[in-house]
């Protein structure tokens, strides 16, 4: 669907266009209205029809065909309003790429997940790697509210801290998780990073930004045995696989109730920093 409105700001272009994204997630269609002055596009939005909850009355189609005849109406009763490009994107920070990524899941800022975080990112300096370590307790990382927007553009409407970890996860190598077992899975501040991390795999499908990192999950128990470890690896296995990361075999350090610091279990830093240098290839180190 397409106008053309000659005005005296010049000839303005609106178009309306669908793109199946059911390669994404069945049924999945994108609807996108683009304003052009001349060739410059100055003006777009996008909707897709996984934004309309099941068995809503809500119409994705007609949503976007209201837009495209309000657009219409608006440029040709005001086109000087539409003269300067008006992209309402958020654009991922411009530095702040590395080798390593390094999540610490943990709220305590000294604990035991902490503790093995430091361990990863001074090997990694040993190494000659960049390293960025986010502090997750720390930020505002807000709940993913599965609005689908991501799916149109490749960028997510909240506004809080999540554009500096997706800037570094997208070009890193090398991406370790430390957290310790809450309730039998990660802590709440982790899990809604996982959650938001899917806006990394929106941009791979949209964008093509592929994220080339292998993952290490390093995770600590109070309690003894494999038990307290099963929901964590799983979460952390299917977060990484959802990004195309390639997971490998997790450390898991159990005991620490009695232990306490993780410091005093014997082999565990070695082991650790073995199973970080085991990630690098010959091309990540040279």
């Amino acid at each position: 669907m397409t106008e053309i409105i000659e005005t005296p700001e010049g000839t303005f272009t609106v178009k309306l266009t669908l793109d199946d994204l059911g390669s994404i997630y069945p049924g999945m269609i994108r609807y996108t209205i683009e304003v052009l002055h001349g060739t410059t596009t100055v003006y777009t939005y996008a909707i897709n029809s996984y934004e309309a909850p099941p068995i809503s009355l809500f119409d994705t189609r007609k949503a976007a065909e209201i837009v495209f005849a309000r657009l219409v109406h608006d440029v040709a009763s005001r086109p000087e309003a539409y003269v300067r490009p008006r992209l309402f994107t958020r654009p991922l920070p411009g530095t702040g790429a590395a080798d390593v990524v390094i999540l610490q899941g943990s709220p305590r800022r000294f604990g035991n997940s902490a503790k093995v975080a430091s361990w990863c990112y001074d090997e990694a300096t040993r190494m000659g790697l960049t390293s960025r370590a986010f502090y997750l307790h720390e930020m505002d990382i807000r709940p993913c509210i599965g609005c689908y927007v991501c799916y149109n553009h490749g960028y997510c409407p909240v506004d809080d801290d999540m554009p500096a970890i997706i800037r570094a996860l997208e070009t890193a190598s090398v991406l370790v998780v430390c957290t310790p077992v809450y309730t039998g899975t990660v802590p709440a501040p982790l899990k809604a990073l996982m959650d938001r991390c899917q806006w990394l795999h929106a941009r791979e499908k949209i964008l093509g930004k592929e994220v080339h990192a292998r993952g290490l999950l390093v995770t600590v128990a109070g309690r003894r045995g494999a038990e307290p470890f099963v929901c964590v690896t799983r979460v952390v296995d299917m977060f990484m696989k959802n990004l195309g990361i390639r997971p490998a075999a997790p450390v898991l350090i159990g005991d620490l109730d009695r232990a306490g610091d993780v410091g005093v279990i014997a082999g565990a830093e070695d082991d650790i920093r073995a199973a970080f240098r085991a990630l690098l290839t010959p091309r990540d180190e040279g």
